[in-house]
């Protein structure tokens, strides 16, 4: 009956019944017939089942919560019984949940060794997986409801608990426990202590939350980034006497207004730092391949603003005068900073945007704020190598590594790409599909859209300018116009690029013209195409799709959308009836969704006439668009595919000068992985593989984060945790340092293959599962850089735990994270003693399992990991190297000389 009500949930029924029927015994079962001498098998039956009600017992007892009052019973039963696992499994939950989480895994420990020595036997699987819940922070709750045996990770979602409070780390990461659940502090043990390793929480939803936002657990919250920087600080002419702070208050809400407008085309976050400084942060929350110079540019605007003659900021009919102005005419003076480097972002539960930014490189902007001279722009060298070649800065004399604004600055922007043009290799099967698709519309009269993919600096516009330049003339009809337009990154002044870059190309407009310039170039061209009476009609639409205002002819009327493409439409039919007419679109994936559709149906709505349209665009088209080019007519895509190894090492050594690549460069082609744009980079670096992030030109990590930044939250999660496993993971690995379901890290694995960031190792080296690599060294890199070293350690752990499990032992791995816990916790200033230990037990633990499979040598291999762990005062190290030689010696004197060559 009490183990019917057990099964029910009736924990307080189910004690009572099963104390009460404990009760019923009064000693040994038949003491004075073994006394005797004599052992029946059913009197060990009687003592068993004896047994298993007082285990059934304590189970409904720590359901029901009352977790010290057991501890003394649990350890007497154990005196009797030492290796009933149950027992243990019971007695080691009731330590956790008592806070002793120390004491619970040196328990697993003492019955792990007692089970070798007696038996030559590892721990249960559920003992075993008890361990690594206890290990992993699994919720107490769980734990108690089976008795000490965890479920399955499938079956039972596990949520890791609270990080110990640290001053040095942010309060948003720190949880604080239901007044239930709260465990007062339990006097230290004895014997070594094991400090919990460090873990995190995901904290309940707050109540009202927006349901439009999904929670950002708090190990999402915490993230380190690199990031450009801008820092205002406004001043006002003196005089005037004492100002009323609602004049402050108003002055300081309209200059907050202004920096927000002016920045707002750059993608700058604002955050008012204090007073009457403001602080812009670019590559927050989302980075960008031109982080530096979309902050050196908004730093450009808000200068040119600031210095423009007239009324106080956000100065209208009603504008109240600046603090200090006599009629409102003055205009604050501003000094401004720009600067890069590594910041750490604090996010809030649901809020997309940061509550918090910080590091060295907002004190060192700082510093110069109260250095640099009225109305100039410094900035560091640092942002002005990555994103101001071509904006005119200078060195400041007495200070190092800082720039300043002079008076020579270009108006324009310069045109992307580097210096070197590094060699054209390995393309001659795209240039002789694009001439054919070329041909083919000379020749049928027919449009064509060519769409070439391919990933960031993989030469997509190269190779297009190459086929453009070799264009050749029919005999019977002039050579092609060539027309090209590109999507601008940030701070397009229409909607409608590329297309109105086409009308500009044709027209022989340049751009940032005025519209007085600009209105009767286009009327000229328009008229020379279009019939006399829809004349006046285009001139209207194409001025929209350029952003200027109507012409006097037209105005007063606002030109729909739908106009405006139409008369594209026709302007493009006419131009190639006039002349055969190839239009290169670049970065297509940047262009607003109505003008990739309308660039995409354009072929089978146009007329016969000579058309090629060869649209370049990064692989990320066909993720926002995965129909682009489907069952559409002339429409083909291609593919950029990566150079060869030997070719990428040419790229290399032709960007360091040399006409023959050497070893060195060999290296870097490895890491560039066909890419040119990143084997130029890699060529000007004097090191590579320093470390996470370190060692990477910036070109190329601004390019890596920008793609991590456009993953979805899931995604980006998963791949952070799988760059913890390793340049080679595996899909269980990524599953429990993620503790997420399997079955979900598989689609997104597969996702994040499909995006070419991983690829598919064709034989796993883990018999069962799944294995990926990185494509590029740089991706993981940057995505281990943004995880903070306390969740580090936290996620290593649970890998070396996984690695702990393996069937077939790897102490390579499993050595590796259990080091990098341990190097990542001894940076932060944490104990290390009992990591270490946990280190060389878990590699000893992987030899047993290798001796009992019968490779004694690779037992062999996890001795000598476990003994380079070891410290020499450990008493168990004399039973480490004894055991050691003792299979060195079974396996012979030569094997044993292979094995350990430097023992």
């Amino acid at each position: 009956m009490g183990r019917a009500r057990l099964a029910a949930g009736a924990w307080a029924e189910a004690s009572e019944l099963l104390r009460r029927a404990l009760g019923l015994w009064r000693g040994p079962v038949l003491a004075d017939v073994t006394e005797a001498g004599l052992n029946w098998p059913e009197l060990a039956a009687l003592q068993g089942t004896r047994l298993a009600v007082h285990e059934d017992c304590i189970q409904a007892e720590l359901a029901m919560g009352r977790d010290r009052e057991l501890i003394g019973e649990l350890e007497h039963l154990l005196e009797a019984e030492p290796t009933r696992e149950r027992l243990v499994a019971q007695l080691m939950v009731v330590l956790y949940t008592c806070g002793r989480q120390p004491e619970a895994l040196e328990r697993y420990r003492r019955t792990r060794d007692l089970l070798a020595d007696r038996f030559g036997l590892e721990p249960g699987r559920d003992l075993r997986r008890l361990q690594r819940a206890i290990l992993s922070h699994e919720p107490v709750p769980a734990l108690r409801l089976t008795g000490g045996t965890v479920p399955e990770p499938a079956a039972v979602p596990r949520v890791p608990q609270p990080l110990p409070p640290s001053p040095s780390y942010p309060s948003a990461l720190r949880t604080v426990r239901p007044a239930a659940e709260r465990v007062p502090p339990q006097p230290a043990p004895q014997h070594r202590p094991r400090p919990a390793a460090p873990a995190v929480a995901e904290a309940p939803a707050p109540a009202g939350a927006v349901p439009g936002h999904a929670r950002r657990p708090v190990w999402e919250r915490v993230e380190r980034r690199r990031a450009s920087v801008v820092m205002v600080r406004a001043q006002w002419p003196a005089g005037g006497g004492a100002l009323a702070p609602e004049r402050i208050d108003h002055a300081i809400k309209e200059l907050t207004a202004d920096i927000r407008r002016e920045t707002e085309p750059f993608d700058g976050l604002v955050r008012r730092a204090f007073g009457s400084v403001w602080l812009v942060v670019f590559g927050v929350p989302r980075a960008h391949e031109d982080d530096a110079e979309r902050a050196l540019r908004a730093a450009l605007a808000l200068r040119r603003h600031f210095a423009a003659p007239g009324t106080a900021p956000g100065a209208g009919p009603e504008a109240v005068p600046a603090p200090g102005s006599e009629a409102g005419a003055a205009r604050p003076v501003t000094h401004l900073v720009v600067g890069s480097g590594e910041v750490v972002v604090t996010y809030d539960a649901e809020a997309p945007e940061p509550v918090e930014v910080t590091g060295e490189v907002l004190d060192a902007c700082h510093d110069l704020l109260l250095r640099v001279p009225r109305g100039e722009l410094w900035a560091c060298a640092a942002t002005v190598g990555a994103g101001g070649a071509d904006l005119g800065f200078a060195p400041v004399d007495g200070t190092p590594g800082v720039h300043r604004l002079t008076g020579g600055r270009p108006a324009g922007r310069a045109l992307p790409g580097s210096p070197a043009e590094p060699p054209f290799l390995e393309r001659t099967h795209e240039l002789n599909l694009l001439r054919g698709a070329h041909q083919d519309a000379v020749r049928r009269q027919l449009p064509h859209l060519v769409t070439v993919l391919g990933e960031p600096g993989i030469g997509k516009t190269r190779l297009i300018r190459e086929f453009t330049a070799t264009l050749p003339a029919a005999p019977d009809r002039p050579a092609p116009r060539v027309l090209h337009a590109g999507t601008p990154a940030f701070d397009a002044h229409t909607p409608y690029e590329p297309l109105a870059g086409v009308v500009r190309a044709y027209a022989g407009i340049r751009p940032g013209a005025p519209p007085a310039v600009v209105l009767p170039a286009l009327t000229t061209v328009v008229r020379a195409l279009f019939p006399h009476a829809a004349a006046d009609r285009a001139v209207a639409a194409l001025a929209a799709c350029l952003g200027l205002p109507a012409p006097a002819a037209a105005a007063g009327r606002p030109v729909p959308r739908e106009e405006v493409l139409d008369v594209l439409r026709q302007f493009i039919e006419e131009a190639a009836a006039e002349r055969p007419l190839v239009v290169v679109l670049d970065d297509l994936h940047r262009a607003a969704g109505f003008v990739r559709s309308f660039v995409e149906e354009l072929t089978v709505r146009l007329g016969p006439v000579a058309l090629l349209m060869v649209a370049g665009a990064r692989s990320e088209l066909l993720h926002s668009t995965p129909s682009w080019g489907c069952s559409k007519r002339r429409s083909v895509l291609l593919h950029v595919a990566p150079l060869s190894t030997a070719a990428t090492a040419t790229v290399v050594g032709a960007a360091a000068g040399r006409a023959r690549p050497t070893p060195a460069d060999d290296r870097r082609a490895v890491l560039a992985d066909g890419n040119p744009l990143f084997a130029q980079a890699y060529a000007r670096t004097p090191a590579t593989g320093a470390g996470p992030a370190a060692g990477h030109p910036e070109a190329v990590l601004a390019i890596a984060a920008a793609q991590l930044d456009g993953l979805d939250r899931t995604a980006r999660s998963v791949l952070r945790d799988a760059a913890v496993v390793g340049t080679t993971l595996w899909r269980g690995a990524v599953a429990a340092v993620s503790l997420r379901d399997t079955e979900e890290v598989a689609r997104v694995l597969e996702a994040l293959e499909a995006r070419e960031l991983l690829r598919r190792v064709r034989r796993s080296g883990v018999p069962g599962d799944v294995e990926y690599a990185f494509r590029h060294a740089v991706s993981r890199d940057v995505a281990l850089a943004q995880l903070p070293g306390r969740v580090l350690v936290e996620r290593h752990l649970r890998a070396a735990a996984w690695a702990g499990l393996l069937e077939v032992p790897r102490p390579g791995l499993l050595a590796f994270h259990h080091d990098r816990a341990i190097a990542l916790a001894e940076a932060d200033g944490t104990p290390v003693e009992t990591m270490e230990r946990r280190a060389w037990e878990a590699l000893v633990a992987a030899s047993a399992r290798a001796a009992a499979a019968g490779d004694d040598a690779l037992a062999v291999r996890c001795l000598d990991h476990a003994l380079d762990r070891c410290p020499p005062g450990e008493p168990e190290r004399v039973w480490l190297a004894t055991h050691h030689r003792r299979i060195l010696d079974s396996l012979g004197p030569a094997r044993a000389r292979h094995l350990t060559p430097g023992r």
